[in-house]
């Protein structure tokens, strides 16, 4: 196995796992390769860390000038097809999907604020009207409600949200 990162023309940079040097040959000449975030399959190498074998017989890798370092190691998959790694931004159609599945929450939810918890209590032990709700809550107030049997869900954060 061989991982190797890429760069589409626009840019955009991800990391592919494949089964020798000439699978990564075979599907780049024949436009089998795609990036993630933009669909492109105009797929060429990108600058990459080489691994180092260190006197302790660990392997290390050398961080590129510049590069971000994952935060978990890039899974090995099974067949010879190509397997893109998340170190691209999440792809347009994705961002555009969450954007509307928000919009759709909070045009058909309550917003209760900092009282969500106990809105939600409430609601779960039919002493207030079913609804749907959201607003905020702390991490041990989710831990209470799961350990409560009261189901939540987080919004998803966007793009935006990280300003």
């Amino acid at each position: 196995m061989i991982k190797y990162a890429l760069r589409c023309a626009n840019q955009h940079e991800f990391e592919v796992w494949f089964n020798s040097i000439a699978a990564y040959d075979e599907q780049r000449h024949a436009r089998q390769l795609r990036c993630p975030v933009c669909d492109s399959d105009g797929i060429e190498k990108a600058l990459m860390a080489p691994s180092v074998v260190t006197t302790k017989g660990k392997t290390r890798t050398v961080p590129a000038a510049g590069a971000e370092q994952p935060s978990a190691a890039s899974p090995v998959p099974a067949s010879g097809a190509y397997v893109p790694v998340a170190t691209a931004p999440p792809p347009a159609k994705v961002i555009e999907f969450l954007r509307e599945m928000r919009s759709f929450v909070e045009a058909h939810t309550e917003d209760v604020g900092k009282a969500f918890a106990e809105e939600a209590r409430k609601i779960h032990y039919e002493e207030a009207e079913p609804r749907g709700i959201r607003g905020e809550a702390t991490t041990s107030e989710l831990r209470e409600l799961d350990e409560e049997g009261i189901t939540v869900a987080a919004l998803p954060r966007l793009p935006e949200d990280q300003n």
